[in-house]
């Protein structure tokens, strides 16, 4: 319904400013859940906690030592989200004489460092246990019935039962309601605030990947997914799968691997294909018929990879430049960049306070169980809040070279509608100032020149 009303006309009212946002939102729960998440036992860091339930099964044995399990899984994590970024900074280097070897360690970083310190821990720290993937024995439903019935689950609901007498059908029959026929009554209310997640998660992940600077060709189609994505999930209940949703980060990790940069990291082109995300739906499939291999995996390695996803898209975020901006000498800012060569410091840093207002309004809600319910609410929030509470703060023109896009930018520019510096003139160039440029992890032509990169960033913070 909301594809074919049009609902997503909400969407175009989002600006830079609530697509970062959400964006940050997404990336520090990626890098929060890798490194340590204070709210769950999630993150590499737990490890190091004799209470962590990953030590629970070795408690009778004499020779385990959680500290050594909690160091090597740390290490382990770490050692795979720097490798894998190593292996991508060789696409534009001098090192290898073939351009097809340097494109290939670019192209299959991930899977490389993945497949490396697996083999690690396995071949030479066999005697470490560290926790693996929570992986069935076969392809099959995982909720096991007490009874013939199916209507509790085991072993939570028949603690005296030894086993299981199997598990539930593969298709959910949506009559079935275990005597409980208030239930859909009740499942209505978070059932329409599941529809607004799933909504504005794909919508604002789709206006981050369509944005003008990414120059694609082919156009948009925000009605047309939404109407798959409905169907999909509609499947998907019958059979009591996960829903379909748009996940941010990898979308755009997935946009930077077909992109054509120049030296800058901006966008030339983008090689727009359906094949890459048919073969990569293709190969999750038949990774069920490799069950017993993905149980050799250590989960430490897959939060590594979830480090790597969360730093790698957390580079291309215009408000994390911003933020650390607070740590660098104003000198050394770089001013060719718009809002930077026109704008006074605590004017930038005024609008970067309040977009962290809003950032930290939306991680509350979404981090407090009791009003959780309400995050997507406060996310839509912010598409009201840039459009009439901003305009009260700053002038048009500094929302346009804030919140704007390039060719907005650069029209105002050329009209000369700015109060360059706050004093109608340029910022100019301080004393020892050095153009740093915002490194995009995520970027291969600016991981080119790892040492290069790594220098300036390092002046500018």
């Amino acid at each position: 319904m909301a594809g074919f009303f049009d609902l997503n006309r909400i969407i175009t009212y989002a600006t830079r400013f609530t697509d970062e946002v959400f964006a940050f939102l997404i990336v520090s729960i990626f890098v929060l859940d890798a490194l340590y998440d204070p709210l769950s036992d999630n993150g590499l860091f737990h490890y190091l906690n004799s209470a962590h339930k990953s030590h629970e099964d070795f408690e009778e044995d004499v020779d385990y030592n959680y500290m050594a399990t909690g160091l090597l899984s740390v290490l382990l994590g770490l050692a795979t989200t720097a490798t894998a970024f190593l292996f991508r900074s060789f696409r534009h280097s001098a090192y290898f004489y073939f351009e097809g070897v340097r494109a290939s360690l670019f192209d299959f970083a991930v899977i490389l460092s993945v497949l490396l310190y697996t083999c690690i821990k396995h071949f030479i720290f066999p005697s470490i246990e560290t926790e693996t993937l929570n992986v069935p024995d076969n392809f099959g439903t995982t909720f096991e019935c007490c009874n013939d019935s199916c209507t509790t689950f085991f072993p939570d609901d028949c603690e005296e039962q030894a086993a299981s007498v199997g598990s539930r059908p593969w298709m959910v029959d949506p009559f079935d309601l275990n005597g409980k026929s208030w239930v859909p009554f009740m499942a209505a209310g978070p059932a329409i605030l599941s529809f607004f997640l799933i909504f504005l998660d794909n919508g604002i992940t789709w206006h981050i990947i369509n944005h003008k600077s990414h120059n694609l060709k082919n156009g948009d189609s925000y009605n047309y997914d939404t109407v798959l994505s409905g169907f999909f999930n509609f499947v998907n209940s019958l059979f009591g799968l996960p829903w379909l949703v748009a996940t941010t980060v990898p979308c755009i990790i997935h946009l930077h691997a077909l992109a054509d940069k120049d030296k800058e990291g901006k966008f030339r082109s983008v090689q727009e294909t359906r094949l890459t995300g048919f073969f990569a739906h293709l190969i999750m499939a038949l990774s069920m018929l490799a069950l017993q291999l993905l149980k050799l995996i250590p989960l430490p390695v897959l939060y590594g990879v979830f480090l790597f996803m969360g730093l790698a898209a957390l580079g291309g975020i215009q408000f994390w430049a911003r933020i650390l901006m607070f740590l660098q000498q104003p000198s050394k800012y770089n001013t060719s960049v718009p809002f930077i060569q026109y704008m006074k410091p605590k004017r930038i840093h005024m609008y970067t306070v309040i977009q962290i207002m809003f950032f930290v309004g939306v991680f509350a809600v979404q981090n407090i169980k009791a009003i959780s319910i309400a995050f997507p609410f406060m996310t839509l929030m912010c598409i009201p809040g840039r459009l009439f509470l901003l305009p009260r703060l700053f002038e048009k023109w500094e929302l346009t070279l804030l919140d704007g896009n390039e060719e907005d930018i650069k029209d105002l520019v050329e009209r000369g509608e700015l109060e360059g510096g706050g004093d109608g003139k340029k910022m100019e160039d301080g004393p020892g100032h050095t153009d740093i440029q915002v490194i995009d992890l995520g970027d291969s032509s600016n991981a080119s020149n790892s040492g290069r990169a790594v220098n300036e960033y390092s002046d500018g913070v």
